[in-house]
């Protein structure tokens, strides 16, 4: 019997085993894809869609529980002297009704201050979820000339920093001494070294001790007077102990100010003579 007789017709088309075994090989595939079709695995494509929308949700929450958890209640402005609250966050560009404190913190956490007198550095500080810090590190404003109509106003460095045409009540003005080129951003500069290096030292002694004055006043022998108001003014003589006479200052004058409040009385604190015992201090009234 011919050997052709026992093949089946099916595989006729095959000339040798590896064109069998690519075959093989298809419907195996092809059973693959029923069995999937069938409620088997899913496909790749599928996984991946799901995953996808796994972490489109996770971000999803993620952004709700900062707009949501993170809401602005309370801004506050601390280490400000110079200038308002309110003033510090219009210099900043700052939104009165910001929503939001973690986009607020990351708009302004490297603000850098530009230009500003009196203002060294300004930075913002996360303290809750819910409120902002903004931190001011300001110089101090030690005192004031005049010349024409502006009033040019000096820090503890003795350096211009701001011309104004109106005067600073808090700001003593300083009179009697000549200052040349007034000019901001420069240093105070004047002849007369002696009444230079009293101003700086005196206007920061009455800083540090917290006594306001409307004037000092120096004359031709560098003696300085100090007009604490209208009623009241402290002789300092030329500027040496000015440590010791501005302590001395700061504990009289609550009781002179009461004094002038209560009985009326105008008059002088002589201190141009102090060397540490009382008999050196004396008042005297002019009215």
């Amino acid at each position: 019997m011919d050997k052709e007789y026992y093949q089946d017709e099916e595989f006729d088309e095959f000339d040798d085993l590896d064109e069998l075994e690519d075959f093989e090989q298809d419907l195996e595939f092809d059973e693959d894809e029923e069995d999937a079709d069938d409620g088997g695995e899913p496909p790749k494509k599928h996984r991946g869609l799901k995953i996808a929308a796994g972490i489109l949700l996770i971000i999803a929450l993620a952004l709700g529980g900062v707009v949501y958890g993170f809401q602005l209640d309370e801004v506050r402005v601390i280490g400000n002297k110079n200038y308002t609250s309110d003033e510090i966050k219009a210099m900043m560009g700052f939104p009165e009704d910001a929503p939001n404190t973690l986009f607020c913190y990351l708009r302004y956490f490297r603000y850098k201050v530009s230009d500003v007198p009196f203002v060294e550095d300004i930075q913002v500080k996360i303290e809750s979820r819910n409120m902002l810090c903004i931190e001011v590190t300001e110089t101090d404003i030690l005192g004031c000339f005049k010349s024409g109509k502006q009033y040019y106003y000096f820090d503890n460095e003795g350096v211009v920093q701001e011309a104004l045409a109106e005067r600073k009540e808090t700001v003593p003005l300083i009179d009697g001494v000549d200052v040349e080129n007034l000019e901001i951003g420069t240093q105070l500069s004047m002849k007369n070294k002696t009444a230079y290096e009293g101003i700086i030292e005196l206007t920061q002694l009455l800083l540090e001790h917290g006594i306001g004055v409307q004037k000092i006043e120096i004359d031709e022998d560098n003696a300085f007077t100090v007009y604490i108001n209208d009623n009241i003014r402290a002789a300092l003589g030329i500027p040496v102990l000015l440590e010791e006479k501005t302590s001395e200052l700061a504990n009289i004058l609550p009781e002179l100010e009461q004094m002038a409040e209560t009985e009326q009385i105008q008059g002088i604190l002589h201190l141009e003579n102090y060397d540490a015992t009382k008999n050196s201090i004396i008042f005297t009234k002019e009215n």
